[in-house]
């Protein structure tokens, strides 16, 4: 028998996993595994499943189950520990473990523990866009940076991005596990509110749906560079994101239905960017497969032996809270807390701002990411943390000296008219943006809202 554990790959096109299985003509099983210590706090409070992530999660998995119940597949749901689950389920009904390759290393640890069990595991590549084959001239000195890398790519390398597949029609006999575990979901999900900009459901179906109309229907796409830093509405940026995190859709699907609009419409500066930004997301994945517990460390990529500061607590409860005293900010964890979505532009606003002003460990502000992210990808969302603190593949950072961003300026340039904040915290809906940038810069602060947290910088 072949058992499927399925991580962030919860899809039937373009699967090799699947495929390999048909090719091998014998009985399958299918699991998804929620680990057990995703939902435990740690000592900052912090675990890995917000309510907004878990929903969208269990639409990806319901949207899988019906589509695997209509090939007469079982969908198995477990929750607990992957490796003591997998074992047990091994020694009652013996099976060769098909799965994704390891990105993060407690993924490798786990495929480590299985091997040594003496269970047959075997690994594919679906999460990335090229082959172990097709990145080898590059894994033994990787580029230090994504200029180097997209230039490798685009001018030497010049690899083919593999055509898609279809899903396999599933013909063996569907097998389900030799035990049920009680998955602890949030009973209430009703505090996670749907964005006014994602405002998609999880789930294969829906992604295929969304990455059409994006397309080929509203063509959204032709003036996706120009409003990709907005921070609200329907269309502004691909929001592909979470279907790409979760494996809803293949990065190879994307990659391919952007080469066929551009033969259709042409291609342009808008088509190229969305591309480029696949090409981000490729050296982020592919980084953490060379870097390894490196990307984890407070130093980073820098050989530098740098301590973290320490906690200030006072800091850390106003951002949890959403409770800083600088609008922009507050607004901004607030839809992040509430929905598990927030435009690109306005995460880099908080991650330079909670490593900057507050001067916080960046890897606190990367877990706190983790738990209210439907997006969260540990490649990309933690290479871009370390990027914004100077610790990752900034070319002009130093480590320790992340880059910074002036906030009432960069309000000023991207929200002039409040859109975002007045959508978030009501309250101040009355006040113009002067009366705001002059709160932020501790000036002359609104009398019905908290004053700015210390910082040692000025939001000015």
């Amino acid at each position: 028998m072949n058992l499927i554990w399925l991580r962030n790959d919860l899809r039937l096109h373009d699967h090799p996993g699947f495929a390999m299985a048909q090719q091998q003509q014998q009985p399958v099983a299918v699991v998804y595994i929620l680990p057990q210590h995703w939902l435990q706090a740690d000592q900052f409070g912090l675990d890995r499943l917000a309510k907004a992530k878990a929903r969208f999660l269990r639409a990806c998995l319901i949207d899988l189950h019906r589509n695997l119940y209509l090939q007469n597949i079982p969908l198995q749901i477990l929750h607990g520990d992957p490796v003591e689950l997998l074992q047990r389920w091994h020694k009652k009904q013996p099976y060769n473990l098909l799965t994704h390759s390891v990105q993060a290393p407690e993924e490798s640890q786990w495929l480590t523990e299985l091997d040594a069990t003496g269970i047959e595991v075997t690994t594919y590549e679906n999460q990335t866009l090229f082959s172990q084959q097709q990145m080898q001239p590059l894994l033994q000195q990787w580029p230090a940076s994504f200029s180097q890398f997209r230039r490798q790519i685009e001018k030497r390398l010049q690899p083919e991005v593999a055509t898609p597949q279809p899903p396999v029609p599933l013909t063996q006999p569907g097998q389900e596990a030799p035990y049920i575990t009680h998955v602890p979901w949030p009973a209430d999900f009703s505090s996670a509110r749907e964005p006014s900009g994602f405002h998609l459901r999880g789930g294969e179906s829906s992604a295929e749906n969304w990455l059409t109309h994006y397309l080929w229907q509203s063509r959204a796409i032709a003036h996706y560079k120009t409003t990709r830093n907005q921070l609200c509405g329907r269309e502004y940026s691909s929001q592909l994101s979470a279907f790409l995190a979760w494996g809803c859709l293949s990065v190879r699907k994307v990659w391919h239905a952007i080469k066929d609009y551009e033969k259709t419409h042409g291609a342009d500066e808008h088509s190229y960017w969305l591309g480029f930004e696949l090409l981000w997301r490729e050296y982020f994945h592919w980084s953490l497969r060379v870097h390894g517990h490196r990307y984890f460390r407070y130093q980073g990529l820098s050989d530098q032996p740098l301590s973290p500061p320490p906690l200030n607590n006072r800091h850390w409860q106003a951002w949890q809270q959403a409770a800083t005293g600088v609008p922009m900010i507050d607004a901004g964890l607030i839809e992040l807390k509430q929905t598990g979505f927030c435009s690109n532009r306005m995460r880099q606003w908080l991650a330079s701002f909670f490593i900057n002003d507050l001067k916080l460990d960046w890897r606190l502000g990367a877990r706190f990411f983790e738990q209210h992210l439907i997006d969260f990808d540990v490649a990309s969302n933690w290479g871009n943390w370390a990027y914004l603190a100077g610790m990752g593949h900034d070319p002009r950072g130093q480590p320790g000296q992340g880059r910074y961003f002036a906030l009432n300026k960069q309000l000023r340039q991207y929200d002039p008219e409040l859109q975002h904040i007045h959508q978030w915290l009501p309250q101040l809906k009355s006040h113009s943006l002067e009366h705001i940038l002059t709160h932020q810069s501790g000036e002359h602060c609104l009398p019905e809202y908290s004053a700015p947290i210390h910082c040692s910088h000025t939001v000015a």
